[in-house]
């Protein structure tokens, strides 16, 4: 059993903080997830040009706290612990690793030579922003790769 799970947020002082996470399962199933800030978050005076880049480029606002509480990200992501886990890209991984350090986290990107196309697929989401950026439209992408890679998910 495997599902495939794509983040997308913002790197700011050796801190990942995840904004939006889907997970997406064998069944075609998914889950799709916008979080607020962490409570203890600190942001460095040099993190703001990032920051800035992040919020004009992926349509995530860091600010912006009207969904689940950031703290649920461990409890959530600890309901597919027994399943190997797809996702692209190191940053990815590592998030999720840090969450789930006994579960297979495979990196798709690693493992396969995988690379987003430019565009992917539009996804119905609670934020208005590019597909490039939303990380149901990013699983949805994954998974096809894993399917063309004859990657058993």
């Amino acid at each position: 059993m495997s599902c495939v799970v794509a983040i997308e947020g913002f790197q700011i002082s050796q801190r990942y903080v995840v904004k939006e996470m889907t997970i997406l399962f064998d069944s075609n199933q998914y889950q799709h997830f916008h979080f607020n800030c962490p409570i203890d978050m600190i942001i460095a005076p040099r993190d703001w040009n990032t920051i800035r880049w992040s919020e004009n480029h992926n349509g995530l606002v860091l600010r912006d706290n009207s969904f689940l509480p950031y703290e649920i990200i461990g409890y959530i992501l600890s309901q597919i612990k027994n399943l190997r886990i797809y996702t692209a890209g190191n940053q990815s991984k590592t998030a999720i690793s840090h969450y789930l350090p006994n579960t297979e986290v495979v990196d798709i990107c690693q493992e396969c030579k995988f690379k987003y196309p430019m565009t992917l697929q539009d996804s119905p989401c609670f934020v208005l922003h590019p597909s490039r950026y939303c990380t149901l439209s990013k699983a949805k992408t994954i998974k096809a790769a894993l399917q063309i890679f004859h990657v058993d998910c």
